[in-house]
């Protein structure tokens, strides 16, 4: 426990670097960035000179609300672009990428950022629990639906794009026992019932996208070891935003507030490592990218 709290104390004094490269002409596409670490990644694409910055959410009159910050912040209209999305349903996801795949000329980013954290089980409409439905599967659905369009961008020209989950550290504390069924079930059919579920179906969502992660990255590698997409996750550390936001009584937003002042990153910080996972190049292909290093 010692050795953890040394390694977010050092987290929170040594701080990413913020990524200067110029996106000029670049579209970017963002799900979840109407809020915490999302928004600022959004208004550090603006500020890089984004010619479009997308953002997926649910809700709209927020998704507006965060554009109207963007703008004033960075005094750039014109950019940000607030399109429907919600993550629990697969019509949504489908319909998303449909629409990219057909208004979008080029897209040369994807940050797939959304994610929940929820304190009680949740089921989707689609009948899995709501992390493992977010954070995994309609992520990972998302992605393989936006592959044909990042792959064009190289076929533009362009280079290649990047296509950039947000990940958590956590997931290297996953148990076999988390995964694994004593009863002869799938993976995904352990992790989904009710009785399984805990503190730590965060982190099992994020080893799930983990392994996806890896199978991407094979998908857009050619036998010849041209890299179609540039595909890699990135956990922003530990940061202040309001994914905590179900854990809300008096008592947890006490030591949650005190717990955070100490060894928390604010949101803008955290996104400087979204942000460069993004701008990184085939040598983060497959990778998981943190404090602004690999870590493996």
């Amino acid at each position: 426990m010692i050795a953890g709290l040394y390694r977010l104390l050092k987290a929170r004094i040594f701080l990413p670097l913020d990524p200067k490269t110029s996106l000029e002409n670049k579209t970017v596409l963002i799900t979840g960035g109407n809020t915490g670490l999302g928004l600022e990644a959004a208004i550090k694409y603006v500020n890089l000179g984004a010619s479009t910055v997308i953002i997926g959410c649910r809700s709209l009159e927020r998704g507006h609300r965060a554009k109207s910050t963007i703008e004033t912040l960075t005094r750039r209209t014109g950019v940000v672009q607030i399109w429907p999305l919600d993550m629990s349903s697969y019509a949504s996801v489908v319909a998303f990428a449909e629409r990219v795949n057909q208004q979008v000329p080029r897209l040369d980013i994807a940050l797939l950022n959304a994610g929940v954290l929820h304190r009680e089980y949740v089921l989707s409409p689609e009948g899995w629990e709501d992390t493992v439905q977010v954070n995994t599967l309609s992520t990972i659905l998302l992605a393989l639906l936006l592959l044909p369009k990042l792959r064009a961008s190289r076929a533009d020209g362009a280079g290649a794009a990047n296509l950039t989950f947000t990940s958590s550290g956590t997931h290297k504390f996953v148990q076999r026992s988390q995964l694994v069924s004593s009863e002869g079930q799938s993976i995904l059919q352990h992790v989904n019932r009710e009785s399984n579920f805990g503190r730590a179906q965060y982190a099992v969502s994020k080893i799930l996208l983990e392994f996806a992660v890896k199978s991407i990255a094979q998908m857009t590698r050619q036998e010849n070891g041209t890299v179609d997409v540039v595909v890699n996750s990135a956990c922003p550390g530990f940061c202040s935003t309001d994914l905590n936001r179900e854990y809300s009584s008096f008592i947890e937003r006490i030591l949650g507030a005190v717990f955070y002042f100490i060894f928390g990153r604010s949101a803008e910080q955290g996104s400087r490592t979204l942000v460069s996972a993004t701008l990184l190049g085939e040598e983060s292909h497959g990778r998981f990218w943190t404090h602004d290093t690999f870590p493996e």
